[in-house]
Formats: structure tokens, C-alpha cells, sequence
């Protein structure tokens, strides 16, 4: 029983939605009366009902504001039922108070769930809506608001006329983000956002269609469906599981959509031109709306240079964060990440480099190998951080002494190798003297010492000073042992 009943939650706004479209079918074909009537105010209150048991089943789960989807509903529900009872009273009437208070708890709610929605302000974002939604603004002005406007009769019918395309457009810039940052990603937010489009697509429908069609009973059913279909398009959201997820962010891992982006920008884009030769056709030659139209362009193509500036200024804060990767990567692949010392694969360059400029200079120069005395039993002793502290605070201590042409390498374990530039065996053994005494912890070296011939490869270069090291470990360790000498 369990299982069946979480099974009928789960499929609930599937049933509620079958039956919410079938009464909106049979809404369209109904003939004018009292049932008519009857299905035009059911429907918004079980839209409404639907809702408020969605919100009730969730309300532990921190829905916040989406509350006001409720009063949304609700106060439209109530703004239908106001125009049937007074048979359709013009506007303004009794019903815009309805209709301006849940306008108003819609506006509310919808920008706070595209905050909830989108987290991260992205300015790009906010400008391709901006542009997409001034592209549509033009047209409704042009096309909706300003016929309206001109046949209200007096200025409160055309403040009211005019508030709710504004109102439209609001939403549809709010949509417009929400699908441009991929935060449509449920299936209950894309309900909602359906459901806001069909309150979009219900007005400009009505606002175009010729009165005289809307004189067709199906036609003017068909019209009002599309209003009432918001209603079980919102109850179906809240029914559907997910709808207490519509407070969390959008996950940024979802792939962009330039298949949307980029027409919905190239529609907006074209709208002006397109309306300046729609009206030049229309009224032979001449564009009664050419300031509006003038406006309009002048706002998108100004908004459409802020993209392109966005878009620089991305590429060029990219161009240097793959800069500083890319500096932070060679560092990494050529530096010690203990010491912070050149790493034994750098170093064959560096040995390269220096005899090259050595052959090159006729200037003498020398290898030193140096290894850490009994270090194996210093880390058995005090442990390997301590070993570790040891070869940081050797190194940190030799570097200081050493002369700035001069490189010291971590050659491996607790041997190091320098390149000593302009330097001959014995000043080579004079310098390692002084590094000696900076040692930390009481801690001894040894060191073996060859100097260039001219002619040998850097290998065998490393090999006399690493065999002159040796002597110098077998001799009693803590000394310099310069390539061919005999080890004091």
C-alpha cells in the first residue's frame, strides 16, 4: 500500500494535468451559457486549489516566497469571477484590483525564484536578455501598448491597458535569464515558465486577433483557454515533485544553448530595421513610428556594443588567467616542490645552457655535488617532516650565500648540484666552505667538485664531480673533494 500510494504521488500532476486539458477542451467547444460560465470560473480555482496543495505538502521544505504564487492565482481566479459576474465591465474596473494584486505578487515572486534560480550575477547574461527583451518591447509597443493606449478614452483606461503588457515584458526579460542560464533545468520550473509564456502568448493574442473573429464562439473559448491553462500549468508544477527544488540554484554545469541564444539575438537585433520596413510598406513610404522605432534601435544597438564589450573584456580576463596557468604550470614542471630549487629535469637544460656559455665566453666554469650527511638516519630519528624542515631551511640557507649567477639544483633525495659560472675548483671549494657553516641543525655536508674542460659532455662533467663526491664520503664525509685531487 505504501508503494501504490507513493506511486500515485509521484504520477499526480500527470493525472491533474490529463483532466485540467480535458476540461479545457471541452471548454473550448462549449456552446454559450451557464455551464460555460460554470467551467470558466471551476477551472482558475482548481488551478488555484492544485497549488495550495502543493504548497502545503512542501512547507517544510523552506519554499518562501513561492507562497505568493498562491495569492497569484488566487487574485487572478478572483479577477475572472468579478468579469463574469458584472458581464465583462470594462477597464479599469472592480477586476484590475484583482489582476494588479496578483500582477504585483507575480512580479515578486518570479524575480525572487530567478535570484534563487541564477546565484551568480553574470553580466553578459543580464545584457543578451536585455537585448532579447527590448527587441520584443518594440514590437509590443509599437504593435500592442500604442493602439491601446490610443483607444482607451481617457488616462486611467490607458494606464491600465498599458500596465499589463509592461508587466508581460517584465516577465518575459525574467524568462528570457532563466533560459539563458540554464535554469529551466526541472520539470516543475519549466511548468512555471510555461505557464508565465502562456500569459504572454494569451495577451498578445488578444491584443491581435481582430475583434471580429473574436466574434467566433471557438475562437474567443480557444482565446480564453490559453489564460486558463496558466492556472493548471502552475497547479501542475506545485503537484509535481520536484517543485520544492524550485528554490535551489541551477546547477552551472549544464552545456550552453547557442542554438536559442543566438537567434533570439538576431531576432531582437532585426526588429527595428524590421518594423521600418514593415511601416514603410504599410503606410506607402512613410513611418508614423519612426521615433519610437529610432529609440528602440538606438537602446539595442547600444546594448548589443556593451555585449561585445562584456565579450572582450572575457576574453582578455581569460587570456590572462591561461597566462598565469600557464606560468604557474612551468614553475611547477621545473621547480622542486619541496625546495623550490630547479629539479634534476631543468637542470640538464641549465648545465646545457651554462657550458654553452662557457664555450662560448672562454669562461671557466664548475659543477658541485653536495650531499646531506647520515640524513637517512637523521629522518629515522626525528621523523620525515623534520627531515623535510631540514632540506628547506639547507637550501633557503645555501641560496642566500650563493652568488645570483650562480644555480642550485635539487638533484635528487638529500643531493643537491650547483653551476658555478666564472669559477675554478679551488674558489669552487672556497664558496661550498661557506655553505658549510650555514647548514642548519648541526648538520654536515659533502661534496664533491669537478671543473670543465672544454671538451667533455655534461655528463661526464656530473659524472667526475659525482666520483670526486664519492671520495670525499669515503674519506670521513664533511669535507670538499675537487675531481683528480687526493681527499684530506
Amino acid at each position: 500500500m505504501p508503494a501504490v500510494a507513493k506511486k500515485l504521488t509521484v504520477r499526480a500532476w500527470w493525472l491533474y494535468l490529463a483532466v485540467y486539458v480535458g476540461g479545457l477542451l471541452a471548454y473550448v467547444v462549449l456552446p454559450a451559457g451557464p455551464l460555460l460560465g460554470l467551467a470558466f470560473v471551476i477551472l482558475p480555482w482548481a488551478g488555484v486549489a492544485a497549488l495550495v496543495v502543493g504548497l502545503v505538502r512542501n512547507r517544510r521544505r523552506g519554499l518562501g516566497l513561492l507562497w505568493l504564487l498562491a495569492v497569484y492565482l488566487a487574485a487572478g481566479a478572483a479577477g475572472l469571477f468579478v468579469m463574469l459576474s458584472l458581464n465583462m465591465p470594462p477597464s479599469p474596473g472592480p477586476q484590475d484590483l484583482f489582476f494588479v494584486l496578483g500582477n504585483t505578487a507575480q512580479i515578486t515572486c518570479m524575480v525572487w525564484l530567478a535570484r534563487r534560480r541564477m546565484p551568480a550575477r553574470n553580466r553578459e547574461r543580464l545584457l543578451d536578455a536585455t537585448v532579447i527583451s527590448s527587441g520584443f518591447a518594440l514590437v509590443v509597443a509599437i504593435f500592442l501598448i500604442k493602439p491601446a493606449i490610443a483607444t482607451a478614452g481617457s488616462v486611467p483606461a490607458a494606464m491600465m491597458v498599458a500596465l499589463y503588457p509592461m508587466v508581460d515584458l517584465f516577465i518575459f526579460a525574467l524568462l528570457i535569464s532563466l533560459l539563458l542560464s540554464r535554469g529551466l533545468g526541472t520539470t516543475a520550473m519549466r511548468l512555471v515558465a510555461l505557464s508565465q509564456l502562456a500569459l504572454l502568448v494569451f495577451d498578445c493574442a488578444y491584443a491581435f486577433i481582430p475583434l471580429q473573429l473574436l466574434e467566433n464562439p471557438v475562437l474567443f473559448n480557444l482565446t480564453s483557454a490559453v489564460s486558463l491553462s496558466v492556472y493548471g500549468l502552475l497547479g501542475a508544477a506545485a503537484l509535481h515533485p520536484g517543485f520544492a527544488e524550485l528554490t535551489t540554484g541551477s546547477p552551472d554545469n549544464r552545456p550552453e544553448m547557442p542554438w536559442i541564444r543566438t537567434p533570439l539575438l538576431w531576432a531582437a537585433v532585426m526588429a527595428g530595421p524590421g518594423l521600418l520596413i514593415f511601416e514603410a510598406w504599410r503606410y506607402d513610404s512613410r513611418v508614423p513610428d519612426a521615433p519610437i522605432i529610432a529609440a528602440g534601435c538606438v537602446l539595442i544597438f547600444g546594448l548589443v556594443v556593451g555585449r561585445l564589450q562584456a565579450l572582450v573584456t572575457r576574453v582578455n580576463s581569460q587570456a590572462r588567467e591561461l597566462a598565469e596557468q600557464s606560468e604557474r604550470l612551468n614553475q611547477l614542471a621545473s621547480c622542486d616542490g619541496l625546495t623550490g630549487l630547479v629539479n634534476r629535469r631543468t637542470w640538464d637544460d641549465v648545465l646545457a645552457d651554462g657550458l654553452e656559455r662557457a664555450r662560448r665566453h672562454e669562461l671557466t666554469t664548475t659543477v658541485a655535488i653536495l650531499d646531506l650527511d647520515h640524513f637517512k638516519e637523521y629522518n629515522d630519528t626525528l621523523g620525515h617532516q623534520a627531515g623535510d624542515r631540514l632540506l628547506k631551511s639547507a637550501t633557503a640557507a645555501w641560496r642566500a650565500e650563493l652568488r645570483e649567477t650562480d644555480v642550485l639544483a635539487r638533484y635528487g633525495g638529500e643531493e643537491f648540484i650547483v653551476l658555478l659560472p666564472g669559477c675554478d675548483g679551488p674558489a669552487a671549494a672556497e664558496i661550498l666552505e661557506g655553505l658549510r657553516g650555514t647548514t642548519p641543525d648541526q648538520q654536515t655536508f659533502s661534496a664533491g667538485i669537478a671543473t670543465w674542460d672544454t671538451t667533455e659532455s655534461a655528463d661526464d662533467l656530473v659524472a667526475r664531480a659525482d666520483a670526486a663526491l664519492y671520495s670525499a664520503k669515503n674519506a670521513g664525509r664533511d669535507r670538499s673533494v675537487l675531481a683528480g685531487a687526493v681527499p684530506v
